[in-house]
């Protein structure tokens, strides 16, 4: 141990007495370590700020629905209120185009709005209550945040 203890000390005196030695190793001590924390603090900051690249497929087959005197079309409501969303990078296709363009690998998810989805919604008003419900398809292989990203899409559109 005393023999490692003396090259230790050896060689730290030959580092001190070469400036060239002392720049190199203040700036692998000090460099890497910070440039890997700045880069890691930097996107871990708001990884969803940049969202609007992860395209994400809609279609809508959703029709009229009426009751009484109302009639509406949600799909069409839905579809008005994403094209004024940036937040994801929102595609409006048919339905084989966002399944095939999910399996693809083009669109990162696709939603679809069944046939019935407005008729589902005024259900409730007629006392048969069904639960309407949206068609998620995803591609979990691309990326590894996307599938968050658009699961929380998804979790949301199911709470609203």
């Amino acid at each position: 141990m005393r023999n490692a203890f003396r090259i230790f000390r050896r060689d730290m005196k030959r580092l001190l007495r070469n400036p060239a030695a002392i720049l190199v190793l203040i700036g692998v001590s000090i460099l890497p370590p910070s440039l890997y924390a700045w880069f890691n603090i930097a996107a871990n900051i708001d990884p969803y700020a940049n969202t609007s690249g992860i395209k994400v497929a809609v279609a809508n087959l959703d029709t009229d629905a009426t009751h009484d005197d109302l009639t509406i079309n949600a799909g069409s409501q839905i579809i008005d209120q994403l094209k004024e969303n940036d937040q994801l990078g929102w595609t409006f296709v048919s339905k084989d185009a966002a399944i095939e363009g999910v399996k693809s690998g083009e669109y990162y998810a696709a939603i679809i709005i069944p046939q019935d989805f407005s008729e589902s919604l005024l259900s409730v008003l007629s006392g048969k209550i069904e639960t309407p419900e949206l068609e998620y398809y995803i591609n979990e292989k691309l990326n590894a945040i996307a599938p968050k990203i658009t699961s929380q899409v998804q979790a949301r559109s199911r709470h609203k």
